[in-house]
């Protein structure tokens, strides 16, 4: 039926049967690589609802209880005393997960960070208040051996505060860490009251796309943020990637320097940054609020400032930090205006060297952090 004039005029003398197959997958193949997640957890802190045990929930229904391993220990060693009893607990913790075979090794550490210098919490002393350890002391004692071992080759996710990257002296102390250590991946946030809630829709599309699908986790990196939308608004994401390394034990009672590798392992660091045009220039968030007005959200669409270079596309050349000083600093400032009393806040990328995936709408910024470099 079909309506002409008001009036509603048969079209065709019966209904129209349609034939057709339904077709479906009759199987599928998972990655069903043996797995280890390991939280370890400050004291005090509530580990209730947190990314491992949702990662673990998700994995679950792809597993046996033998292919999939949770474990979540609390540490505290505040106290000589109590840094005695971690060494014990984590020695034999490390050589009872060190005789596994695990492929895939998925290890995060919650804990909190200090303020003033980006220290990371240890635990309590005798008086019940927090201790807090230089980042190179703190991941010597976390990580003791044969630990250290489980960390080796492994996803490593650092959920703290921002204040360990905000600080010169704890960032490059976490870097060395990172090439000592060598897990083949690191991941930390920036926000300085970082909400790992956020990460949820991250944490699921990571063990969906990477942990069971099988795609490669550096390939598809920025693809799980583009699906993690509470996640780029909140902080942004770094990123360490070691290539090359041997495996901790070779297949078929191989010994590993027999086995043939293109080259020495080598790291590389990226930073990255989602931006939008009336939300976060350079992606940078804005305030809430107009501190002269008060005036809520009153942001307009930020403008190139006078004098300033337009965002450059995705194929276009990477600015370094060398050009960025050269330039000045405001050669790249975007201006937001307040619609409501006309007040300016600006905004300019960092002085690395980056690059700009996306339109001058939103889309990030991928900073270079640490240049790609031989271990």
């Amino acid at each position: 039926m079909r309506n002409v004039g008001g009036r509603s005029t048969q079209v065709l003398e019966g209904p129209i049967i349609l034939r057709g197959v339904c077709e479906r997958v009759s199987k599928t193949q998972v990655c069903a690589t043996s797995t280890l997640i390991l939280h370890l957890v400050c004291v005090g802190m509530d580990c209730s609802g947190s990314l491992p045990k949702l990662l673990h929930t998700s994995l679950e229904e792809y597993h046996t209880g033998d292919s999939l391993v949770y474990e979540e220990v609390i540490f505290d060693f505040g106290t000589d005393k109590k840094l005695s009893q971690w060494n014990r607990q984590a020695s034999l913790l490390g050589a009872r997960l060190a005789a596994r075979e695990f492929g895939r090794k998925i290890i995060f550490v919650t804990v909190h960070s200090e303020i003033n210098r980006g220290d990371l919490f240890a635990g309590k002393d005798k008086a019940g208040g927090d201790v807090a350890m230089k980042v190179e002391d703190f991941m010597k004692c976390i990580f003791i051996p044969p630990l250290d071992k489980v960390v080796y080759g492994s996803t490593l996710f650092m959920l703290t505060c921002g204040h360990l990257l905000a600080f010169e002296e704890s960032y490059t102390e976490m870097k060395q860490a990172i090439t000592h250590l060598r897990p083949e991946y690191t991941i930390m946030f920036t926000a300085p009251d970082f909400v790992s809630a956020v990460a949820k829709m991250f944490a699921v599309a990571y063990s969906i796309q990477v942990l069971i699908q099988g795609h490669d986790f550096f390939a598809i990196f920025q693809d799980l943020l583009n699906i993690s939308t509470d996640l780029r608004m909140h902080t942004d994401v770094l990123l360490f990637y070691i290539r090359g390394l041997l495996p901790s034990k070779a297949p078929f009672g191989l010994k590993s320097n027999t086995l043939s590798v293109a080259g020495p392992p080598s790291i590389i660091g990226y930073r990255y940054s989602w931006y939008h045009s009336h939300r976060r220039p350079w992606g940078k968030a804005l305030p809430m609020g107009c501190s002269k007005c008060g005036a809520i959200r009153p942001w307009s669409r930020s403008r190139r400032a006078a004098g300033g270079s337009r965002i450059k596309s995705r194929k276009a050349k990477a600015t370094t930090r060398l050009q960025r000083e050269e330039e000045g600093a405001d050669a790249k400032a975007r201006v937001s205006t307040c619609l409501g009393c006309s007040s300016e806040v600006r905004s300019e990328p960092l002085y690395d060297e980056y690059e700009i995936q996306g339109d001058k709408f939103f889309g990030w910024i991928k900073y270079t952090i640490w240049a790609a470099e031989i271990l």
